[in-house]
């Protein structure tokens, strides 16, 4: 549900540094290169050319030091599993030429294009949590102070629940991470073994998804939802579909990494027919973000139409491709334009062509890039309706999507839908320490 605004990297932190400068001149001790001859190779322990290399060369004087865990790679470096380097442009989509380097490909031959339209910032995916890096807000509690706060709660009998909801479900990912770190360095312990054993129920859960690096609990949820009796196709979308590329290549390195297994090949003997193809699409991670490639709204308008109420029957794959291969703003006045023409929303015709969960995907996916923070209003509203409260996903949705700025959206597009505040209606549906929690983590904590 990761879940980029235009120009931040990835999980809430600003753009990736500029590439590192290294010497392009002879080793020391060395004449200069000879005209007509190859420059010598940067320093740093490469190899010589035509031979693999020894490893990764050594770092240049005054360079940043390895990036932790998890964290996103520095700019100009490769994408795990042979993806191109943030920047690069994709593959080509089904159809098209592959972009020549330092150009754009020519665009397809019919009608103009519209390449300019208004873009919507995607809704930010919760930072993972970078500890080496991470500074506290001035004048705010430390995380050793939170490490020793919840270490007294935990101690001895009992659990004082509310001070741990108090540090757990108030700070930033990036804050916790920190504070997980000094809580096995002061204590010896691991801090989510420390809560699952302490907590229980929804409230446990809720605990153990907040203290997790958002990225982290992506992977967990995915594999929770794969691995056993059934499958919780509800969860695979609501952490697979609408991802960035640059997301989703993070996740499949952090999944397989934590569980030695394909995240995709994971999906795959889990799901089957369309639903499958639309998920294996949406891991490959390679949408023309951005716009390399020019598309015609008119064309796709009219491809879907004839895919779908302008013909007997569904042509499935179309409408999988062309949702899963334009950008965001190009699809957006696809939608207007269809709506316009056809009289009806597309999320509607959606509903009308497909069934089971194919459907909900699709529809999800509609509703992401046509206004992210109504997608996830939407979605919680359905975790509460009717008899009984769908915890578990109420809990994702709240989880992966506190952000503060995109949270405000989400409770601002709810009250606009539902007219009632978002905190009456999880205040409605939840009890005790699990509403005190969820209400925190949304910005609304419990009064008195």
């Amino acid at each position: 549900m990761s879940y980029y605004p235009p120009g931040q990297g990835a999980y809430g932190y600003p753009g990736y540094p500029p590439q590192q400068q290294y010497a392009a001149g002879a080793p020391v001790g060395y004449p200069p290169a000879q005209p007509g001859y190859p420059a010598y190779p940067p320093q740093g322990g490469a190899p010589p050319p035509g031979q693999p290399g020894y490893g990764y060369p050594a770092a240049a004087p005054g360079a940043p030091p390895p990036a932790p865990y998890g964290a996103p790679a520095p700019y100009g470096a490769p994408a795990p599993y042979g993806y191109p380097a943030p920047g690069a442009p994709p593959p080509a989509p089904y159809g098209y030429p592959a972009p020549a380097a330092g150009a754009h490909p020519p665009p397809p031959q019919h009608a103009p294009t519209m390449t300019h339209a208004p873009t919507m910032a995607h809704a930010p995916t919760m930072p993972m949590g970078q500890p080496n890096y991470y500074q506290p807000a001035a004048g705010g509690p430390t995380p050793q102070q939170d490490a020793e706060t919840i270490h007294s709660a935990c101690k001895g009998f009992g659990t004082d629940e509310k001070r741990v909801i108090s540090v757990v479900a108030a700070r930033p990912p990036e804050h916790l991470a920190v504070v997980t770190s000094v809580y096995k360095q002061f204590y010896g312990r691991d801090l989510v073994e420390v809560l699952d054993k302490e907590t229980s129920g929804h409230f446990g859960r809720a605990l153990h998804y907040l203290i997790l690096p958002p990225i982290v609990l992506d992977a967990e949820l995915i594999y929770q939802a794969c691995i056993g009796a059934g499958t919780n196709e509800r969860c695979l979308i609501q952490t697979l579909v609408g991802r960035t590329n640059a997301d989703m290549a993070q996740l499949k390195h952090v999944f397989q990494s934590k569980y030695h297994r394909s995240l995709e090949q994971t999906v795959k003997d889990d799901v089957s027919g369309y639903f499958e193809k639309l998920l294996v699409v949406c891991i490959q991670g390679t949408r023309d973000e951005i716009g390399h490639y020019q598309y015609n709204v008119e064309a796709d308008t009219q491809a879907l139409y004839k895919a779908g109420e302008g013909r007997m029957g569904t042509d499935e794959s179309q409408f999988i491709h062309i949702l899963t291969n334009r950008p965001d703003a190009h699809l957006r006045l696809v939608f207007k334009q269809y709506e316009s023409r056809y009289g009806k929303k597309f999320s509607k015709v959606i509903i009308k062509e497909f069934s089971g969960w194919i459907e909900t995907a699709l529809v999800y996916l509609v509703e992401w890039i046509e206004n992210p923070a109504m997608c996830i209003a939407k979605n919680m509203e359905k975790a509460m309706e009717g008899a009984g409260t769908d915890d578990a996903s109420l809990t994702r949705l709240v989880v992966r999507n506190r952000t503060p700025a995109f949270m405000a959206q989400i409770k601002a597009n709810y009250t606009a839908k539902y007219k009632k505040s978002l905190r009456d209606r999880i205040k409605g549906e939840t009890s005790g320490d699990y509403r005190r929690t969820l209400l925190m983590a949304i910005g609304e904590p419990e009064r008195g």
